[in-house]
């Protein structure tokens, strides 16, 4: 094998030197999941500064509130798997809930390990309160020309949430061990 067809990257005093014809990889670029997480931040971060930072909310202690509300009464294992966060996040954003007087914490009847959360009128008026102004920064996010409709959206959205449980249900472990 002479030195003109030898592929092999060439060491000279330790270090690498790659061969100088290889073709060079494309830099790697985000996908399409990647893109949609840097979007949801940049909406959530939009939203809590123009909206919910005056109400002294932030996007998760919103949707807590709301999910509450909207409920009435819910659990709070169930309150952290439908808004996606874990219970120590859930945690946080309660002890700033109950602490404003926005949310309480009962025991429920029957099991008294279990807590459930109902809203308080001062809960329920702040959300409502709210709700206007973040539909309208919705409104105005989704209102651009050529953007779909918020509905739509969201539909898509929820089945690709729906598909992504659906498959990480699949790849538990066995709970048998």
């Amino acid at each position: 094998m002479s030195a003109a067809t030898d592929r092999r990257p060439r060491r000279v005093a330790g270090i690498y030197r790659p061969p100088v014809n290889a073709a060079r990889m494309p830099p790697p670029r985000p996908g399409p999941l990647a893109q949609l997480v840097r979007t949801a931040n940049t909406v959530r971060a939009q939203v809590e500064r123009g909206v919910l930072r005056d109400e002294g909310l932030t996007w998760t202690t919103y949707d807590v509130l709301v999910l509450v509300c909207a409920r009435r009464a819910v659990e709070t294992r169930t309150a952290a798997a439908e808004v996606g966060i874990a219970k120590a996040t859930l945690t946080n954003a309660l002890v700033s809930l109950v602490d404003r007087g926005l949310v309480r914490r009962d025991l429920q009847e029957d099991d008294r390990r279990r807590v459930v959360l109902r809203p308080t009128q001062a809960g329920m008026d702040l959300a409502r309160r709210v709700q206007g102004p973040v539909e309208a920064e919705q409104a105005r996010l989704f209102g651009e020309p050529g953007m779909p409709s918020g509905d739509s959206l969201a539909r898509v959205l929820r089945s690709l949430a729906t598909r992504s449980r659906q498959d990480g249900a699949t790849d538990e472990p066995d709970s048998t061990r």
